[in-house]
């Protein structure tokens, strides 16, 4: 069972689920990869108090027909709810209304998998282009991911306010390439949150020390 972080002060009103989502993030440090398709339109219930992050994103998602699935101790995904079960023929009517969101209601697994391994790699790539710097700033992108599971392009939605490093990030994401296709029903693009984490240093030990390894590897063999 995961072990929440201590209690924050929420003070969200009911807004754009996207809007909550993006202070969510920089008040928790919580990364969040979310089609744009599942947000869009929807409304986050209103947060106010004292709540572990955990508690708060659960109250915030209150009436959006959404759940959260972590895939990392600080970060998340956001799944449809299973619909209630009822006769085949009102299923079928229920999809032929909300194919979208029932073809990814099937697929949450796989949605959870994919996930887990995209922001695996995407924290893999960041951490070796900006060492210095990944885990300490903001910066919302959108990603479009093609069949073979290559990034084919990448915008950033809200910049961090450093025009170079955005441009070394779209720089990073468009040369990124996953051994693991999409899953066929993932709507795009892919709305991806990066937030300051706790302990970048730590998340990016993993990646860092591979990279050394790899390059000194090269050099001797090229020596």
């Amino acid at each position: 069972m995961a072990i929440d972080a201590a209690p924050l002060h929420f003070d969200l009103p009911a807004q754009p689920l996207a809007r909550s989502l993006a202070v969510f993030g920089r008040l928790t440090g919580h990364s969040v990869l979310v089609t744009s398709r599942l947000t869009e339109g929807r409304e986050a219930s209103p947060v106010q108090g004292e709540f572990a992050p955990r508690d708060a994103l659960q109250r915030m998602l209150t009436g959006t027909g959404l759940a959260a699935r972590y895939t990392g101790a600080n970060a998340f995904t956001l799944v449809p709810l299973q619909a209630p079960t009822g006769s085949s023929q009102e299923q079928e009517q229920q999809q032929a209304h909300e194919p979208a969101s029932a073809a990814l209601a099937g697929s949450g697994p796989a949605l959870r998998a994919y996930a887990t391994v995209l922001q695996g790699a995407i924290t893999r790539v960041l951490c070796i282009a900006q060492p210095d710097a990944f885990g300490r700033y903001r910066l919302a992108v959108q990603l479009w991911i093609d069949s073979a599971g290559s990034v084919s392009d990448a915008h950033v939605l809200e910049g961090s306010g450093v025009p170079a490093r955005d441009a070394t990030v779209l720089a990073s994401l468009r040369a990124l390439g996953l051994d693991t296709p999409p899953p066929p029903a993932l709507a795009q693009p892919i709305t991806l949150l990066l937030t300051p984490r706790p302990d970048p240093a730590r998340d990016c030990r993993p990646y860092l020390g591979a990279h050394a390894t790899s390059a000194a590897g090269a050099v001797g063999a090229g020596g």
